[in-house]
């Protein structure tokens, strides 16, 4: 698969097919993890997002995944007010205290699907996916590039796909916090380049947030932490967060004082979800009115703020 394919240019992607087919030194993603991460095979939540074949040909999901645009508004942009926040949010934020065996949690969409149903029956991937290097490098990622990039992939200039857009852009231009380092990948070679610097090192894994029951349908659900309650993976983590972009990008960070740790959580009515928390013990550089400080009643920098992530990456050591 390869992006929203109804706003991709035929023109386009014919010039960045030959683009690519000219350059025969240039390595496929899946030999550029291979080369990297000699031992470690690739998660099937980034072979998801790889294309399916060489011409990049796909469906795209428009209006699928709406859980995904609100929960990296909230996962990622720690600087965001958030002034639109609700209620229906609070799952999405909780204290370190909560990662206790037995407490409960509403999670919503926790559980939710790959692929979705096209209307000759196929089953297509529901995520734009990720473009080789040299693609990817043709787009022109700038905020002042934004009707050049409309105009790339046939988005209407007042689309909503036109204003999730221009919000990648903007996220991915905003200052780095305080004790931040972040950059948006456009490709997964990209993103690999950036968490191996991070490290310094090449062993290192994604961790990400796994449903043991894959057949369980989307829906909200009460859960409970299991036995043993969050453990704490690594006192260092890369996180990569999806965006909303007509292809595959990345927003990657290293926040100090962040923290992962691997939950276990159990619904009643059996499902099971072994989900990545990230606890962020530094919250005194975050805006006052974030979601989160609305949501737990707290303020910044008194408590560790934690939150899960669904389909982001969360890179630790091996």
């Amino acid at each position: 698969m390869g992006c929203w394919i109804s706003f991709f240019s035929l023109s386009t992607f014919l010039l960045l097919v030959e683009a690519t087919n000219t350059n025969n030194g240039s390595l496929t993603i899946k030999a550029y993890w291979n080369e990297v991460f000699p031992t470690t095979p690739m998660p099937n939540a980034i072979q998801g997002l790889l294309p399916s074949s060489t011409k990049f040909l796909g469906f795209g999901g428009p209006g699928i995944r709406p859980w995904i645009s609100r929960w990296g508004a909230l996962g990622h942009n720690h600087d965001s007010s958030n002034v639109n926040w609700s209620p229906d949010l609070a799952p999405l934020y909780f204290l370190r205290e909560d990662l206790q065996p037995g407490s409960k949690m509403n999670v919503t969409m926790m559980i939710r699907p790959e692929s979705y149903a096209s209307s000759d029956g196929r089953n297509v991937s529901s995520e734009p996916t990720f473009l080789p290097r040299q693609q990817a490098e043709a787009i022109p990622f700038a905020s002042s590039n934004l009707t050049a990039i409309l105009k790339m992939f046939s988005i209407q200039p007042h689309s909503e796909h036109a204003s999730l857009t221009r919000q990648t852009l903007a996220d991915c231009e905003m200052p780095a916090l305080k004790g931040e380092v972040k950059y948006c990948a456009t490709s997964l070679e990209s993103l690999i380049d950036f968490v191996v610097a991070e490290f310094r090192t090449s062993k290192i894994h994604a961790a990400v947030t796994s449903v043991v029951n894959r057949e369980e349908e989307v829906k909200a659900r009460s859960y409970r932490v299991g036995v043993g309650g969050g453990r704490l993976m690594s006192h260092k983590v890369v996180t990569c967060h999806e965006t909303m972009f007509p292809c595959a990008v990345f927003y990657c960070h290293n926040f100090a004082g962040t923290r992962p740790y691997m939950v276990p959580l159990v619904a009643d009515d059996g499902s099971r979800v072994n989900a990545i928390a990230l606890c962020h013990f530094d919250t005194s550089n975050w805006n006052p009115g974030h979601a989160s400080f609305q949501l737990l009643g707290v303020k910044p920098g008194t408590v560790p703020i934690c939150h899960f992530i669904l389909k982001d990456l969360a890179w630790v050591p091996n």
